[in-house]
Order: C-alpha cells, then sequence, then structure tokens
C-alpha cells in the first residue's frame, strides 16, 4: 500500500501512481522509478545517483535510466534502491534505557513522523548529514530491515524476519558506537556498516525483534516507499 502524507490534521488526497510523493526518490543514475514530484513538491538533485521530492516549488523531471541498481561502492550517496548493507538493528523512543523521548514527533531531524508507519533513525554515515544540519538525503526512504543473529552471533528466534521502515530521523555518530562508522564500508562493532534505530513509538521495535531484544544483526536494503504501510504527519 501507498503510504498518503497528512498535513497537521489535514489529509492530502492521494496522486496518480506515477507520481513521486514528498521525501520519496525521483532520480539518480540507476533509477528507474517515476521522476515527477506531486504537486507542490520538487525533484532536487542531490548527487549522480539520487534526486528527491522535497517541499516547495515546481517540479523539475529528471532522467530515467534502465541500469541495473548500483553496488555501495560505485554509489557514492549510498542510496538506491536494491542498495544493501550489513546492519545492526537497535531501538529508541519514549521510555527507553536512555531516557529519549517519544520518536513520534515532528522534532525529527527530517521533520516528519509516521502516524501508523514504521519509523527507524539512520545512522550518520548513511543519513548523510551530521545533526544540527537538517533532513539528510536518507529522509523518507524505505528500508527492508532482515534480521538474523543477536549481538553475541547467536541465531534470532524469529530470524528471517523482515519489516519495511522509513527514515526519519538521524542516530549521530557522535558518542554512539553503533552509529559511528564515518563511512559506508567502515563498521561497528558488530561488523556492520549501517545501524537503524527503530522508533519503538511507531511499533517498529515491537514487530521486528524477538521479545526481551533489542539489538539485533542482519541486512538492510533499499526498496521503493511502495512497499512500505503508512502515513506522514507534519
Amino acid at each position: 500500500m501507498k503510504f498518503q502524507e497528512v498535513v497537521l490534521l489535514s489529509l492530502v488526497a492521494g496522486s496518480a501512481s506515477a507520481l513521486q510523493g514528498i521525501w520519496q526518490q525521483c532520480g539518480g543514475q540507476n533509477w528507474t522509478g517515476g521522476t515527477t514530484c506531486t504537486a507542490g513538491n520538487t525533484c532536487v538533485f542531490k548527487n549522480t545517483w539520487y534526486s528527491q521530492c522535497r517541499p516547495g516549488g515546481t517540479t523539475t523531471p529528471t532522467t530515467k535510466s534502465s541500469s541495473t541498481s548500483a553496488s555501495p561502492s560505485s554509489n557514492p550517496s549510498g542510496l538506491g534502491i536494491g542498495v544493501t548493507y550489513k546492519a545492526t538493528f537497535t531501538v529508541y523512543g519514549a521510555g527507553d534505557a536512555n531516557n529519549s523521548p517519544n520518536c513520534q514527533t515532528a522534532g525529527n531531524a527530517c521533520g516528519f513522523y509516521s502516524s501508523p508507519g514504521y519509523a527507524a533513525a539512520a545512522s550518520q554515515n548513511l543519513f548523510g548529514v551530521a545533526g544540527g544540519q537538517g533532513a539528510g538525503p536518507a529522509c523518507g526512504t524505505c528500508w527492508k530491515l532482515v534480521g538474523e543473529t543477536d549481538s553475541s552471533g547467536n541465531a534470532l528466534s524469529n530470524a528471517g524476519t523482515s519489516i519495511v521502515v522509513m527514515i526519519n530521523n538521524l542516530c549521530p555518530g557522535g558518542g554512539n558506537s553503533v552509529c559511528s562508522p564515518a563511512t559506508l564500508t567502515d563498521t561497528n562493532q558488530y561488523g556492520a556498516n549501517v545501524d537503524f534505530d527503530l522508533c519503538s513509538d511507531s511499533g517498529a521495535s515491537a514487530a521486528f525483534f524477538p521479545k526481551g531484544f533489542g539489538l539485533a544483526v542482519g541486512y538492510a536494503t533499499q526498496v521503493d516507499c511502495s512497499q512500505w504501510s503508512g502515513t506522514i504527519v507534519h
């Protein structure tokens, strides 16, 4: 199901399937999806590999390519449908051990939350900008997460379970070891290139982790957001 958008209490009407919604990818080398944004959004060029629909302006279509998906090693932005990383999965939100605030707020780094819809913060190397620099290029991208092992390498009781999340926040590298790899080829202490910090208030952690777990290792693959189910709220 394609996600919908709401601005505060107002529901934005759905658009034709060929149009990309706010924060969705709309262009870049190897991109084969839609290249025109919904009304009120602009397709903003970020780099050779990635353009994204952002609020405001007039849509500028970008050129499609029928090439195969890029691998992380040849993709400077780290983004693109089909790109896969070894990943750690952690959890944050109201009531966690770090006294985090509710993660279902528009105060997130991307400026939106999802209700309903599974959401996550991405490690800084994937998010694309540091804290205080606003929305990174990963904002609004969707990822299929698959858990395999715990932190000791033992198979999870629900190994193979997967969910699709939308990135709406930053997991900063400073002071947070799992989110600290400087580049997408570096690894954290669990051998993972990136981290997805699942927003517990969105229901993502409960759907993903076995009971009693808050850290897992597996893989994350960027997917088209038509595979994500939820509603964006600003």
